[in-house]
């Protein structure tokens, strides 16, 4: 196994452009809403983190847009690790027309786990770790 679906959703009409399909802000929207699936399905609680002081800052996006989401369409997000280092997770994120099955976007992110407290990084934790090979994808 190696991609897994961490977000589905619709194409608004409030998400869209006046051209009629969803404006690059809202991509970038639905990438992140799925970066924290992943990272729950990866072992990261946000609830008990977050009373930890943990959580994850994005330091890198690369976005690929391949095809128009109109208003309306159905759309879901897959996402598969890439590596993982000691203090940060890169991973590519699919943004899929469900009902065609076609690419929309494609974003390769970096996220970095984050002390707030110390106001640096922490180190990813070995069950999460162990959880990314599940999800690893077969090429970078």
């Amino acid at each position: 196994m190696a991609a897994v679906r961490t977000f589905s959703g619709v194409a608004h009409t409030w998400l869209c452009d006046e051209m009629g399909h969803m404006n690059t802000r809202n991509y970038v929207g639905m990438f992140d809403d799925a970066m924290q699936h992943f990272m729950l399905i990866l072992g990261h609680n946000a609830m008990v983190d977050g009373e930890r002081r943990l959580g994850w800052a994005d330091v890198r996006h690369e976005i690929d847009y391949k095809a128009e989401v109109p208003e309306g369409a159905l759309v879901h997000v897959d996402c598969e690790a890439l590596k993982i280092g000691n203090s940060s997770i890169t991973y590519r994120q699919t943004l899929v027309l469900s009902e065609s099955g076609e690419v929309a976007a494609i974003n390769r992110a970096t996220s970095v786990l984050f002390d707030l407290k110390e106001r640096g990084t922490a180190r990813i934790p070995q069950v999460m770790r162990d959880k990314v090979g599940e999800y690893l994808a077969a090429e970078g």
